[in-house]
């Protein structure tokens, strides 16, 4: 197998992970937007950290090849975990209405936020960057191309 060949084949390896990982939160969120009134501060509690540990799960599939992109998705997930972690304060002193209303634009948010980084992965993330090795950030894919066949070598 050539390098490149290797390269892409643990990109869709990632992807697929990292769409597992993000399938079953969407479940969590879905289970926490189900919860009672008097479960739901403590379930939306619970849910904060698991989407935490979910985005760094995330960020070290993205590492792991390379991904030169990882800093700004960093910086994605930094502010919208800062968003989350609010939003738990005001939910824990008994703002369940805020939090429902949290949990009602999740699946939106997380689906937005995980098909930004898989487009990154997939769309140009196999092209490898012009410093040391890294895999260059995402541009506009090129209209027509399907498979494999989109993904070309720079430089």
């Amino acid at each position: 197998m050539t390098p490149y060949a290797a390269m892409a084949y643990r990109t869709h390896t990632v992807v697929r992970a990292m769409h597992h990982q993000r399938k079953l939160l969407l479940g969590a969120v879905q289970a926490v937007a189900n919860a009672s009134d008097e479960a739901f501060a403590d379930a939306f509690g619970r849910l904060v950290p698991q989407i935490e540990a979910n985005f760094a799960q995330e960020e070290t599939l993205m590492e792991s090849v390379g991904y030169a992109g990882l800093h700004a998705q960093r910086q994605d997930n930094a502010l919208l975990l800062s968003a989350l972690h609010h939003a738990e304060s005001r939910v824990t002193a008994g703002e369940l209405d805020l939090g429902r209303q949290v949990v009602a634009t999740l699946p939106d948010l997380l689906s937005l936020h995980r098909f930004s980084g898989t487009l990154a992965l997939t769309g140009t993330g196999l092209r490898k960057g012009r410093q040391r090795g890294r895999i260059a950030p995402p541009r506009p894919a090129r209209h027509g191309h399907r498979g494999l066949s989109r993904y070309r070598p720079v430089g």
